[in-house]
């Protein structure tokens, strides 16, 4: 008969060995879903944020159309400033489930701003129309 020699350790290092391979591809398998789960909650937030901001573009409408000369703040120099418009502008804020939104018009202007804040995030729409009567030009995301 053959004899196949071996040393004494060996075995306990190939199981050594494959149970380190297990630990590393189990390692990898939860980062990978962690990841999934991060950016499918990121996604749901942002999306939560974006019908916030909806909601207040339809209740400005709502406004305009009931009296065209509503506004909630008097008139900022610069057109689309994020900064004015999150930590200084007036507006309407309104709790709408789990966020709130708010609607934010300068006297005088043909456009309406609507921010969206579900958490941590937020969205900011844009708005610009005609007056009367009331027809919507140009919608866009800031």
């Amino acid at each position: 008969m053959l004899e196949i020699k071996t040393k004494p350790g060996s075995a306990m290092l190939l199981v050594i060995l494959v149970l380190a391979l297990l630990f590393s591809l189990s390692a990898a398998l939860v980062r990978i879903s962690y990841n999934y789960l991060s950016s499918i909650d990121n996604l749901l937030v942002y999306q939560q944020a974006f019908y916030l901001a909806e909601a207040g573009l339809e209740q400005a409408k709502v406004e305009i159309a009931s009296n065209n000369n509503w506004y909630t703040d008097l008139a900022w120099p610069k057109q689309d400033d994020v900064t004015w418009l999150t930590e200084k502008a007036y507006g309407q804020t309104t709790t709408l489930g789990q966020g709130s939104f708010k609607v934010v018009r300068e006297q005088g202007k043909n456009r309406v701003y609507a921010l969206g804040s579900p958490k941590k995030s937020l969205v900011i729409l844009k708005l610009e129309f005609t007056c009367p009567p009331f027809k919507s030009i140009c919608w866009q995301e800031l």
